[in-house]
């Protein structure tokens, strides 16, 4: 039998997933790894019941054991599927960027077309900026400051105090027409009856601009063809910036987490909340997978 004290070749925890930080915490793999070798053979099975992630899997793997896991959740199953098959990084960059110039309906692809609806000017020079987000008060029917950085005088609103929005950004934003993607997002929500109205109150968390892309963005992940992990990595990254680009993103202050009581959402206590620029966020998200 091995020595369980003998050192791993994984020493402490790995790399994590903020957005799954609960769901599939990591564990110390040198332990894990200890813990197997101490109870097991080379060759043996390790039955992995209630998976948050396939990280005994992992190690068992490691320990050059065949192994079988159950995942607890959709979610988790997304972990175990880049944990235990990772994806050719050649190939999720590949995804991505053709994401990006899918052009399925929208003038000069998909980046482009989400890009211009967060499109401003630069009130010190006139130029054409990408606004990376809008602050909102709580109950507002309108954004009421923009931060952005303009190229050309350099003006960096991104990370000074916000300035007022003008005429134009609420034009934008009373324009948007997100009928189409509230249908296809609400239909993502299973619910006990079908008029109950926890899933329309899961869609209203997100402005109109991020439906429209946020729907964009998830019909060009799931109607390619993709290999398993690569598909599970560009889910995970949606994952990661769904409630970043929610009314849950508080302004100022952290991010909150959904909280459903008696069936219903209950609201964010902040009186403000950041619209963030939703291809900014997925891009944010792709290299925290990336990185993973």
């Amino acid at each position: 039998m091995a020595d369980p004290k003998k050192p791993s070749n994984h020493t402490g925890r790995g790399p994590r997933l903020p957005a799954l930080e609960r769901l599939s915490p990591v564990p110390d793999m040198a332990q894990v790894e200890a813990e197997i070798s101490s109870r097991t053979k080379a060759g043996d099975v390790v039955l992995e019941l209630h998976g948050r992630g396939g990280w005994v899997t992992r190690g068992a793997i490691d320990a050059l054991r065949r192994s079988f896991t159950i995942e607890t959740t959709a979610l988790t199953r997304l972990v175990a599927e880049i944990l235990l098959r990772p994806p050719d990084l050649r190939h999720f960059d590949a995804a991505v960027s053709g994401i990006a110039v899918d052009a399925r309906g929208m003038e000069g692809g998909l980046r482009a077309a989400i890009e211009a609806s967060y499109a401003s000017r630069c009130p010190g020079c006139g130029n054409t900026v990408t606004v990376s987000e809008f602050v909102w008060k709580a109950d507002a029917d309108d954004p009421s400051r923009r931060s952005f950085k303009c190229s050309r005088c350099r003006e960096n609103r991104a990370e000074k105090r916000p300035i007022p929005v003008d005429p134009d950004d609420l034009y934008r934003a009373r324009s948007v027409d997100a009928a189409a993607a509230r249908e296809f997002l609400r239909g993502r929500f299973p619910a006990p009856v079908p008029d109950h109205p926890l899933p329309d109150e899961l869609v209203d968390l997100y402005p109109a601009r991020a439906q429209v892309a946020l729907a964009a963005i998830l019909d060009r992940i799931e109607t390619e063809l993709r290999a398993p992990s690569v598909q599970a990595a560009l889910r995970l990254a949606v994952v990661h910036m769904a409630l970043s680009i929610s009314r849950l993103n508080g302004y100022p202050g952290r991010v909150a987490s959904v909280r459903i009581s008696g069936g219903h959402v209950r609201g964010s206590s902040s009186r403000q909340w950041r619209e963030r620029n939703v291809w900014s966020a997925f891009e944010e998200g792709v290299k925290v997978v990336r990185d993973f």
